[in-house]
């Protein structure tokens, strides 16, 4: 024995790795490497005891040995079985796979005779394990595994404990995928032979209705279906369509269709994987008619939904291009007859199930048109067309989008498969079959109203579009006749009657049509259009003329879309003498409100014949591309003619509008230059240069005034120029680059917008293919040459122009780095690029602050594209020493700049760079966290979460410090969401006994949530919440993106990684605590109300004050328990503040200052600040000016004499106070809060009264002048916002039935307009005919009167006639006036005359008399 024991000790040190881990983790407390560390001691006798060497092999032997004798024996203790299964799952991959395929057989019976009493969930999972390990190394020893083996796995796939079933699944799955791929049928047919009988086993014998074998089998074949073979596949998938009939509409058979759906969902993305299309197309033709025959009702939605989707999914895999000429000839009467199938559900009125349907039927049809399938989709133009009717409206909104597929599958099939000289004899047979179809669609959309039209007008819209498409716009009108001419205006249905909405639709769905069919068709009524608009010009109707112009604008606008693949542009363009042509340029120089149109119409017939998007205009290439040359010798020039008038026409024009045109005549420019010949190209610019020298040589020409258009033109042609007249661009454009800083301030915005222009000519240039090419020394020489250019125009950039610059820096620097890679050893080509970027990189951080978006953009790409070049070439040293400049800045946009730059050159470059010298970067930039600037902390702070996430985890250790130092600045609160990160960070890389200590213990709390939230997110997804498991699998995945669980995870680009932080900045930052809704509208009262602490103190007040009435009522509303509930959550303490030396005073004016409803901030009054109105320096020394005084004990004393000179001052003023002092007598303080608080809750009923009304009118009362009689805005102190109104619109008076409330909430706004305003040209008009036909009869009618009662006072001898009914000097006349009118009236009527005013009565019987006397002037 002691001769053996050096022996045994030398073997015991020579033992596999597996059995020391688990001596290991037994020596470290684990229970279960406890039992098996004892196991492995007697296994370790047994082989020193043999003299057998201490391999994996031998205890994997003696392992197995083990297990079988435990096994045999009855009543073996558990304990020692699990024991000997981990020894065994451990041991199986340290030996050879041979070795274990050699003793499969005793280890499956082994392990048979362990779980032969599976009550031990535990040793059962660990059974299965060590069958799964196995079976894995069986296979890659290029064994088999025998039904020993399989047999206990897949009996416990209906095991009822989940972890139990979850490992057989898992090792069964496991099983499948390596039979599939090692071609083992004997064990592919048994597997599939247990499932089909557990399929088909029915419901289970237990209570619980779910727990049903076929489940269980579903879960498997889902994992491992789509590997398994045909012959399997077809046998469970048949096993599959048998399951309603025996479950009914279980949930089961519900996730059997999903799986079936999803399955030949994926075959058809497969488009490249041609055998898996044929294996799939196979399996569909079989089970086709097994899936034809399943009922459908309508118990279960769900279920129908399901399984129209998995029929429409066989049915589109049967309609692939590869499948088709493959089939029987009876499946395409099954899939019309699975068609008519998933449409007959359309019948139905759930929503959910015509959802469904409709989402499958497109499936179908979509992938019909794909493959090419014309026999079933001619089919369906008539299958369709019952659900068009009347019956099935409620149902459009769903059936249209399956017929718009149906006519997109049609339009594919012309575009891509019909030769140009079959389509119109295609189309017309496709026309025959679908005009019944479009004849009700048509019908629909006629007799559709506005309410219709909301719930499915827009697909009714695609719908018909679609048709437009597929059949052309000529057999469309042929059955939608066009009636805009023949239809006045004045009919109610103007719109169905005249069928202009058919405009809108040919507008957005004409393509692939005859341009020919335009010029015949639309052009004459375009003429008829313009006559008559003006001819209601003429009429003075300029309703009427409006009209006929929006109707002709409507007609042009479809030009594009005809010039879309024309299928005949030459013979269009070139009939009768190129008529079409020359009447385009017309309207080009002559209609400025129709050029855009014909622009995009050039754009999209150049832009299609460059590059043809489909093969029917590929095959017309060739002629349209010679019909545009041999019209550009006239159109071109005229082009050019029309952007200099453009120019001219639309100065002081609106700003959109203009850019909006020039674009259009740009681009249309640009693309046909990109058809013509190059030659008559360089002709023109030569032209077009020459005349921009004279434009701006300063001299009087006819070319002056026309320097910018003729720049932007000359410009847009540079790109497409031929390489010879690169050289003269850059002479006529390199001097504009720095001509703005020579010129007077008149004409500084034409020369920054020509400095403007000179750089993107520019960039033409280097983005030209011929300085692309790989060139010589000369062609290196001209690279500098540009270098220099670009280098020298720098300090006379103007803003406008800072992002064309830079644009052109960056098509420079890529340019560089194409051509001088090569040589970049070369230590004179090293140098240059080193000079260029100490050049450029001062420029490119400058503006990577700067104000304008577009700017910032364009400076980030260039510096990527510079840094990216640098690192390539091992220049990681000398770009960030050349960044590093910018942190010596004086300024702190210049430090925030290199800072940021730094970030992305650590984000994207750090992999490259070596650690010397990160190290030395993060140092240097990590003392800036101390800068007591905003802009550079942040900007630092932002670099701090690059480093954590991309230096590795060892080596963040040393940085903590440095890092914690972002917590010691005053901006913390600025960006607490990207601290968080940080830490979260820091928490998942770091150990936590060392972050721990270095963290600070302020903030100690906000690391223990961390902390908290992370190991949160370990638990199982079953014990947490589904919006929990939302929002844990959203951090995994950004884990993931930066490579937290996989460093060879891609990572995220750098613009989705600041992106994150911005976006979590804006949506996580803590919101300053606003005030209850509805206070904006109480105008503060004073200064004293307008503090936080008061209405705080108010708001706690009110909670009460509502609660207690709610508790009184017994209502306890829930708004009322909500907002106690977050009154407790934002202030759960009530302080008092009260001052050492002055006790607090709770009648003084600012006693609600001290008394605060939450922690107040520290105080940052300056030493010296003046307390009080009376300028004292403290609030003892204010008290002390207001003569009141404290006692020893604390108390208040006033003197009394002054209250006796109050009360007399009192009683003085009671009489009159001309002459004296009436200031009021000061209100208390409790006095003055309780009327705030009154004047408060007034302000806050009117404003909710306001909400309750109509509309309401904001800002008029906050900056109404305080003085009588004044008018305008008032700015007041202490409000930095300039004079504003607006009106807060209430959506709830917006029905027709609160017009008139609307309406009048308006008039505090609106007030004297005049009444003509609402009326138009033609009511104006007749309103002042009216007036002055008025006016003259009025005149009329008093010289009549006038006349007649001079008459009858002559008559009556009244010397003054008109003044007797009045005037007490005629009492005498009156009388006799009376007597001589008495014949009128009856005698009793008459009244007598008042005494006192001699005039008749207003009332009773002689008021007639007296109306009359009145009127006739006595």
């Amino acid at each position: 024995a002691l001769r053996l024991r050096p022996t045994r000790r030398a073997q015991m040190q020579a033992d596999p790795t597996f059995v020391k881990e688990i001596d290991a983790k037994a020596a470290s407390g684990d229970e279960a490497c406890k039992a098996a560390s004892v196991c492995l001691q007697a296994m370790r006798s047994v082989i020193c005891s043999s003299l057998a060497s201490p391999s994996p092999a031998a205890y994997f032997a003696a392992t197995v040995a083990a297990l079988a004798k435990q096994g045999e024996q009855k009543g073996g203790s558990s304990s020692t079985a699990s024991a000997l299964l981990l020894v065994l799952r451990k041991a199986i991959p340290a030996v050879s796979a041979s070795a274990v395929c050699a003793r499969l057989n005793d280890l499956a019976v082994s392990i048979a005779g362990v779980i032969r009493n599976p009550d031990d969930e535990g040793l059962v999972r660990q059974a299965l394990g060590c069958l799964m390990a196995s079976t894995d190394a069986v296979y890659s020893a290029g064994g088999r595994p025998n039904r020993k083996v399989l047999k206990p796995v897949f009996a416990f796939l209906g095991d009822a404990r989940v972890p139990v079933r979850h490992q057989a699944e898992l090792t069964a799955t496991l099983i499948v995928k390596k039979a599939a791929a090692a071609g083992d049928e004997q064990t592919l047919e048994f597997a599939t032979q247990h499932l089909v009988q557990m399929i088909g086993a029915g419901r289970s014998a237990k209570n619980d209705p779910d727990d049903i074998p076929a489940r269980h089998a579903l879960t498997l074949v889902r994992a491992a279906g789509p590997v398994l073979p045909l012959v399997n596949l077809t046998a469970l998938c048949e096993a599959l369509l048998r399951l309603p009939g025996d479950l009914g509409q279980h949930p089961v058979c519900i996730e059997a269709f999903e799986w079936l759906a999803d399955l030949f969902s994926k075959a058809l993305e497969e488009v490249e994987d041609q055998p898996a299309q044929a294996t799939h197309a196979e399996l569909a033709v079989k089970l086709l008619p097994g899936m034809l025959s399943v009922p459908v009702t309508m118990l279960n939605v769900k279920y129908v939904v399901a399984y129209a989707k998995a029929v429409a999914s066989v049915v589109a895999v049967l309609c692939s291009e590869r499948t088709l000429p493959q089939l029987p000839r009876e499946v395409s009467g099954q899939k019309l007859a699975a068609a008519k199938k998933i449409l007959g559900l359309f019948a139905e009125r759930d929503p959910t199930v015509l959802r469904g349907t409709r989402e499958a039927s497109v499936l179908a049809f979509s992938a019909a048109g794909a493959g090419g399938d014309l026999v079933m989709l001619d089919e369906l133009l008539e299958v369709c067309k019952p659900l068009l009717g009347y019956e099935s409206k409620g149902a459009w909104m769903h059936v249209l989008p399956v017929v718009t597929s149906v006519f997109n599958g049609l339009e594919a099939i012309r575009s891509s498969r019909i030769g140009l000289a079959e389509v119109a004899t295609w189309t017309d047979a496709r026309f025959a079959k679908a005009k019944g179809l479009l004849e009700q669609l048509v019908l629909a959309r006629d007799k559709a109203h506005g309410g219709e039209l909301n719930v499915f007008g827009e697909q009714l819209t695609d719908c018909l579009g679609a048709a437009v498409a597929c059949l052309g716009p000529e057999r469309v009108l042929s059955v939608a006749e066009l009636r805009i001419l023949e239809t006045p205006f004045s009919e109610q249905k103007y719109e169905q009657l005249s069928r202009s909405w058919l405009l809108l639709v040919l507008r957005s769905s004409c393509r692939r049509a005859p341009l020919a069919f335009f010029a015949s068709r639309f052009l004459p009524i375009a003429t008829a259009l313009k006559g008559k608009a003006t001819e209601a010009e003429r009429a003075s109707q300029g309703i009427v003329a409006k009209k006929y112009q929006t109707l002709l604008e409507h007609v042009w606008a479809l030009l594009p879309g005809f010039c879309d693949e024309p299928l005949d542009l030459n013979a269009a363009l070139l009939a009768e003498g190129g008529k079409l042509a020359k009447q385009l340029v017309s309207v080009l120089q002559n209609e400025p409100m129709l050029r855009d149109h014909v622009w995009a119409a050039f754009t999209k017939a150049c832009d299609c014949t460059r590059e043809p998007p489909s093969p029917l205009s590929q095959s017309l290439q060739e002629s349209n591309r010679s019909c545009l040359q041999t019209l550009s010798g006239r159109v071109l020039p005229e082009m050019f003619n029309t952007y200099l008038k453009l120019h001219t026409e639309l100065e002081g024009q609106d700003a959109s509008r203009v850019g909006h045109s020039r674009r259009m005549a740009l681009t249309a420019v640009q693309s046909y230059v990109r058809i013509a010949d190059s030659t008559f190209v360089g002709g023109l610019f030569k032209k077009l240069v020459a005349r921009l020298l004279k434009a701006t040589s300063g001299e009087p020409s006819a070319e002056q005034g026309q320097a910018q258009p003729l720049a932007e033109l000359s410009s847009t042609i540079v790109p497409h120029l031929a390489s010879e007249f690169l050289e003269l661009a850059l002479k006529v454009f390199a001097p504009m680059l720095s001509s703005a800083a020579a010129v007077t301030e008149e004409d500084k915005s034409v020369a920054n917008v020509l400095q403007k222009t000179a750089y993107r000519a520019v960039l033409g240039v280097i983005e030209h293919p011929a300085a692309a090419a790989s060139g010589d020394g000369a062609e290196n020489s001209r690279i500098l040459g540009l270098w220099n250019t670009l280098k020298d125009s720098r300090q006379t950039c103007s803003p406008t122009a800072l992002k064309a610059r830079l644009a052109a820096l960056e098509a420079m620097l890529k340019l560089t780095e194409k051509h001088l890679s090569p040589r970049f050893r070369e230590p004179s080509v090293r140098q240059e690029y080193l000079q260029v970027l100490t050049a450029v990189m001062p420029e490119i951080l400058f503006h990577l602050r700067d104000q304008s978006t577009a700017v910032r953009d364009a400076a980030r790409e260039c510096l990527h594209v510079a840094a990216t070049t640098a690192i390539h070439q091992e220049l990681q040293a000398e770009i960030v020493t050349l960044i590093s400049a910018g942190l010596a800045g004086l300024t702190r946009h210049s430090k925030a700049s290199a800072v940021d730059a730094l970030s992305r050159l650590m984000y994207e470059h750090s992999s490259k760079m070596s650690e010397q010298l990160q190290d030395r970067l993060i140092g240097v930039v990590l003392i800036l966290l101390g800068d007591s600037d905003a802009q550079v902390w942040r900007a630092v702070l932002k670099f701090s979460k690059v480093v954590v996430y991309v230096v590795p985890k060892m080596r963040l250790t040393k940085l903590l410090p440095q890092l914690m130092a972002m917590f010691e600045s005053r901006h913390v609160a600025t960006a607490k969401m990207l601290i968080r990160n940080i830490v979260e960070r820091l928490v998942k890389v770091v150990p936590t006994e060392e972050l721990v200590a270095a963290f600070p213990s302020d903030h100690a709390p906000l690391l223990h949530y961390v902390q908290r939230q992370l190991s949160r997110q370990q638990r199982p997804k079953s014990t947490r919440e589904k919006k929990d498991d939302k929002e844990d699998d959203g951090e995994d995945k950004e884990d993931v993106e930066m490579g937290d669980e996989d460093d060879a995870a891609p990572k995220e680009s750098w613009e989705a990684f600041q992106g994150d932080v911005e976006d979590g900045e804006s949506k996580g930052e803590a919101k300053p605590a606003g005030r209850k809704r509805g206070r904006t509208a109480e105008p503060p009262t004073s200064a004293v109300m307008a503090h936080d602490a008061v209405q705080a103190l108010l708001d706690a007040w009110e909670a009460e004050s509502d609660g207690s009435d709610d508790e009184g009522m017994g209502g306890g509303g829930r708004k009322s328990r909500g907002k106690r509930k977050r009154d407790r959550d934002e202030a759960t303490t009530t302080l008092i503040h009260e001052n050492a030396d002055v006790p607090l005073d709770f009648m003084s004016a600012d006693a609600a200052h001290s008394v605060l409803t939450t922690r107040a901030a520290p105080s940052k009054r300056r030493r010296g600040a003046e307390v009080g109105p009376a300028g004292a320096s403290s609030r003892t020394e204010a008290l002390r000016r207001s003569g009141l005084r404290f006692a020893e004990d604390g108390r208040l004393v006033v003197a009394e004499e002054d209250d006796k000179a109050t009360k007399e001052e009192g009683e003085k003023k009671a009489g009159f106070t001309v002459g004296t002092d009436t200031k009021k007598t000061p209100v208390k303080a409790l006095s003055k809060l309780a009327a705030m608080r009154k004047q408060r809750a007034e302000a806050k009923a009117k404003a909710r009264a306001e909400r309750r009304g109509a509309h309401t009118i904001k800002g008029l009362d906050a900056f109404k002048p305080g003085k009588k009689g004044a008018s305008g805005d008032v700015t007041r102190k202490g409000v930095n916002l300039e004079p504003y109104a607006y009106v807060k619109l209430n959506p709830k008076v917006a029905k027709e039935k609160f017009r008139d409330k609307a309406t009048a909430s308006f008039a505090k706004v609106v007030q004297g307009a005049k009444k003509g305003v609402l009326k138009g040209t033609k009511a104006k008009q007749r309103d002042a005919k009216l007036k002055k036909a008025k006016e003259a009869r009025d005149k009329r009618r008093k010289a009549a009167n006038k006349a007649g009662s001079q008459a009858r006072g002559d008559e009556l001898g009244c010397s003054q006639p008109q003044r007797c009914c009045s005037s007490s000097v005629c009492g005498g006349h009156m009388l006799r006036c009376t007597a001589e009118y008495a014949h009128v009236v009856r005698p009793q009527s008459l009244l007598a005359v008042q005494s006192s005013h001699n005039r008749l009565p207003c009332c009773g019987p002689a008021a007639p008399l007296r109306r009359r006397c009145l009127s006739e002037g006595g």
